[in-house]
């Protein structure tokens, strides 16, 4: 008699991944990984400078806009005592009282993430706009925004009010920053 064909199991519609595969798939899932973080976190860096630099031009453009509209000095001034990273443990913007940035908070900004600094070009503690929305200084202000292993940025406010962020590339050198 006659033995019915059974078909042998290691032929029959073979499914998976031999030991050998694996490894190489991996092998490449480990090179590309090698490759990417780097650059991924040099992109996350680069954001949260601008992210940063975006918060403080908000505090700005609020600052200005608030002055014009309640007709008096409104100023932007440090929470922190830091002398090293001025503004680096936030900011907050207030009225002027008495010629002081000792007013009403009316808006306070959080402290920065990483390793940033913020920094006023100069001998100015703060910023202080005039009840037209301008500066209330002679000079114009810049303030410096640095992060470690990255290129910072410059916000520069003109003498009418108007900000704004300056890449170490920028044509005018007078408007880079000057991160070390």
């Amino acid at each position: 008699m006659k033995k019915p064909h059974r078909p042998d199991c290691r032929t029959q519609g073979r499914s998976g991944f031999a030991l050998i595969e694996l490894m190489i798939g991996l092998v490449i899932v480990g090179v590309g990984l090698t490759l990417a973080v780097p650059s991924f976190q040099g992109m996350t860096a680069r954001n949260r400078i601008a992210t940063q630099v975006n918060e403080f031009l908000v505090a700005v453009n609020l600052a200005r806009s608030e002055a014009s509209r309640r007709g008096s000095n409104v100023c932007i001034r440090a929470v922190g005592t830091n002398s090293v990273d001025q503004f680096g443990d936030g900011w907050q913007v207030v009225d002027v009282n008495n010629g002081n940035c000792t007013g009403h908070v009316i808006r306070s900004f959080s402290a920065l993430t990483g390793e940033s600094t913020l920094d006023i070009v100069g001998s100015k503690t703060e910023i202080q706009f005039s009840s037209l929305g301008a500066l209330d200084s002679s000079t114009p202000i810049s303030v410096d925004l640095c992060h470690l292993g990255q290129d910072g940025r410059r916000v520069h406010i003109n003498l009418v009010g108007r900000s704004k962020s300056h890449r170490p590339d920028d044509a005018d050198s007078s408007r880079r920053p000057s991160c070390p």
